[in-house]
């Protein structure tokens, strides 16, 4: 439990920094589930996406950070660069992850995390798709000047249904391909 009351330290004591620093416009927090295995799909540029995402979620959020944003952020503070780093192939980052699920916690991943197959079709964790928008600078490593416009929307949670082994490669290519298709049919309606 140790991890879950670092993500509820951070949030607690970032969230209204934050919000005294940036104008922060939040839509769809009331869809974000309470308790249970959260998996959030993360989508955003910018140095704050992490920080706002794990300031601002209405529950404590552990996050994988991979990609470029992971090798931007190396060596910060947990709070600013995600709790779980992704180094390929990933291994660490998918137990770490999958364990959390398993404790019931909320984990957010920022990138292409080949592993969210698996922990979905393991935990059985809802989808959240997230959107960050202004969470950046004019360059990678700059965050949003003060007073900025940053925007955060919650989508309606995805219930992904497996079928089959979940150490399957048919399996996890099938739920990959459900959480995908059901964020397109989420945007289009």
């Amino acid at each position: 439990m140790i991890g879950f009351s670092r993500a509820a330290t951070f949030r607690n004591l970032s969230g209204p920094a934050l919000k005294a620093l940036y104008n922060i416009h939040e839509q769809g927090r009331d869809l974000v589930p309470v308790s249970g295995p959260l998996i959030l799909l993360i989508d955003g540029e910018g140095l704050l996406v992490v920080p706002i995402v794990k300031a601002l979620t209405p529950r404590p959020v552990h996050v994988v950070v991979g990609g470029a944003l992971g090798q931007v952020l190396a060596g910060h503070s947990s709070g600013l660069g995600g709790d779980l780093t992704l180094v390929s192939p990933g291994f660490e980052a998918t137990q770490a992850a999958l364990s959390l699920l398993q404790n019931g916690q909320a984990v957010g991943i920022m990138s292409d995390f080949s592993s969210l197959g698996y922990l979905v079709a393991m935990t059985g964790a809802r989808v959240l798709p997230v959107v960050i928008t202004g969470a950046g600078g004019k360059v990678a490593t700059d965050p949003p000047r003060p007073r900025s416009k940053v925007g955060i929307l919650y989508e309606a949670p995805l219930h992904i249904s497996p079928n089959g082994d979940p150490c399957a490669l048919a399996t996890l290519q099938q739920v990959g391909e459900q959480v995908r298709q059901a964020r397109v049919d989420a945007r289009t309606n």
